[in-house]
């Protein structure tokens, strides 16, 4: 009668243990699956609008190149590090030149990819990983856009080596010779993200 009696509560504790027991079965199982050697995103994705000259038919002191991780465009000086050359072609629409079919005693070497953004620029909020042409320019017409994989000495001691950038030509005067357009930039070293804010993958 006494094992009857204390069978109820003896069941009860017994239960809560098993559920205790489950409930930190899943905790660490959430832990293990947290890689603590995982690559973690520490700077927010930038953004910003600027304004090139084509690298034809322009003053050699104008700023005709980018550089993607300082975020700044540049004189198209063979010591500059420059990513990207602009150029406005004879019908009129922007051409995006990677810097190693420019050379330089900086860019000879450096590793640009390009491809042409074919749906929605705003709509494209991540980058592909895949696609990019090493070896040839871009054209682009007022409103279309283009991404970039950028292989970053930044990155040089990175699980990744690459960051990627979107630009967007805003507009474009072929008398001038001026290309204006957004780019935003992920700085983080293999994420591809285009949100606002700092990644989370």
């Amino acid at each position: 009668m006494i094992f009857t009696s204390l069978s109820t509560p003896i069941r009860s504790r017994f239960g809560r243990a098993l559920a205790l027991t489950g409930a930190v079965s899943v905790l660490a199982a959430s832990t293990a699956c947290d890689d603590p050697f995982a690559p973690r995103a520490s700077a927010a994705v930038r953004t910003d609008s600027f304004t090139v000259f084509s690298v034809t038919e322009t003053p050699v002191n104008a700023p005709a190149a980018f550089n993607i991780v300082f975020f700044t465009t540049l004189r198209l000086e063979p010591t500059y590090g420059f990513d990207l050359v602009f150029d406005i072609d004879e019908s009129g629409n922007a051409v995006i030149i990677p810097a190693s079919l420019v050379g330089g005693a900086v860019t000879f070497n450096r590793v640009v990819g390009l491809q042409k953004i074919t749906g929605d620029y705003d709509a494209l909020t991540r980058a592909p990983a895949t696609g990019y042409q090493y070896e040839s320019p871009v054209t682009l017409a007022v409103g279309e856009g283009a991404l970039v994989e950028l292989h970053a000495d930044q990155c040089q001691f990175q699980t990744s080596r690459i960051v990627y950038a979107k630009l967007q030509i805003q507009a474009l005067d072929p008398v001038l010779r001026r290309i204006a357009f957004r780019i935003t930039y992920d700085p983080n070293c293999g994420f591809r993200s285009f949100l606002p804010g700092v990644p989370t993958n």
